[in-house]
C-alpha cells in the first residue's frame, strides 16, 4: 500500500501559510471591534512592508545593461522570501475567497502571484529575479493600505491622506505602468529569461494593466475637476506661446 508523503518544499509552505493565518487570527482575537476587512490589511501592511523592504536590498539590480546578477544562484535568504510570501498569498487567497467572492481581479492577482512564486523556488537561478519582481509588486501595497487605514478612521478629508492617496497613484501608475511596459519589452527581448519566467512576466503585466485601467477610472472620477483645471491651464499657455510667435512674425 504506497502513502502520499508530504516533500520538504510543501511542508514549509504549509508552515507559512500556517503562520500567517495564525497571525490573523490573532489579530482577529485582539481586536474583536475591528472586521474582517480591518484585521487583513494588517497582515497585509505587514506583508507589503517587509517585502518591498526586503526585496529592494535582495534584488541588487542597479541598471537592466547590467543585469548579470539576475541569473545568479538563489540564496537561502531569498528563498526564504519566497517561503514568506508563498503564504502570505495563500492565505491572501483564501481570505479573498471566504470575503471577497465578487473581486475576480484580486483573486486572479493572488492566484496568478502564487503560481509564480511556485515557478520561482523550483528554479536555481531566479532569486534576484524575484525579488525584483516582488518590489514590483508590493512597494506601493504600505500607501494603499494607509490610504485605507486613514479613510477608515475619518481622515479621508485631510491633508496627509490627499498627499499619501496621489503619491500612491502616481507611484503605481509609473512603476506598473510605464516600468512595467519597459520591463516586459526588455524580458522578451533579451535572451537570459527561460519560457516559463516570460510567461509569468506577461500574466503579471496583464494583471497590472487591469489594475491600472480601474484606477485610471477612479482618478477619473475623483480628480475630474483637477484635471480639467490642468488642462485648461497648459492649454492656456500654449495659446499665449503660440500668439507670441505669431506677433513676432
Amino acid at each position: 500500500m504506497e502513502y502520499f508523503e508530504l516533500s520538504n518544499p510543501w511542508l514549509i509552505k504549509l508552515t507559512s501559510f500556517l503562520l500567517w493565518s495564525n497571525l490573523y487570527i490573532y489579530t482577529v482575537i485582539n481586536s474583536p471591534e475591528k472586521s474582517p476587512e480591518w484585521c487583513s490589511r494588517v497582515v497585509t501592511l505587514l506583508h507589503g512592508t517587509v517585502a518591498a523592504i526586503v526585496g529592494f536590498y535582495q534584488c541588487g539590480v542597479r541598471t537592466l545593461n547590467n543585469a548579470d546578477q539576475l541569473t545568479s544562484k538563489v540564496m537561502p535568504s531569498q528563498y526564504a522570501l519566497m517561503l514568506w510570501s508563498w503564504g502570505y498569498f495563500a492565505f491572501d487567497l483564501l481570505w479573498c475567497v471566504v470575503y471577497w467572492t465578487d473581486a475576480i481581479l484580486m483573486l486572479f492577482h493572488h492566484f496568478s502571484a502564487l503560481a509564480a512564486i511556485t515557478i520561482y523556488m523550483q528554479m536555481d537561478y531566479t532569486g534576484c529575479t524575484f525579488a525584483c519582481t516582488l518590489v514590483l509588486m508590493e512597494i506601493t501595497n504600505p500607501l494603499l493600505q494607509m490610504r485605507w487605514f486613514l479613510k477608515k478612521q475619518g481622515y479621508g478629508d485631510t491633508y496627509i491622506f490627499l498627499f499619501i492617496e496621489v503619491l500612491y497613484l502616481i507611484l503605481f501608475l509609473s512603476l506598473r505602468g510605464i516600468l512595467g511596459t519597459c520591463i516586459i519589452y526588455w524580458v522578451f527581448k533579451t535572451d537570459i529569461f527561460c519560457i516559463e519566467e516570460k510567461i509569468i512576466t506577461v500574466i503579471l503585466y496583464i494583471v497590472s494593466i487591469a489594475f491600472i485601467y480601474d484606477i485610471a477610472g477612479y482618478v477619473v472620477y475623483k480628480y475630474k475637476k483637477e484635471l480639467v483645471s490642468i488642462k485648461n491651464y497648459w492649454l492656456s499657455k500654449i495659446c499665449k506661446l503660440l500668439q507670441g510667435d505669431i506677433i513676432n512674425i
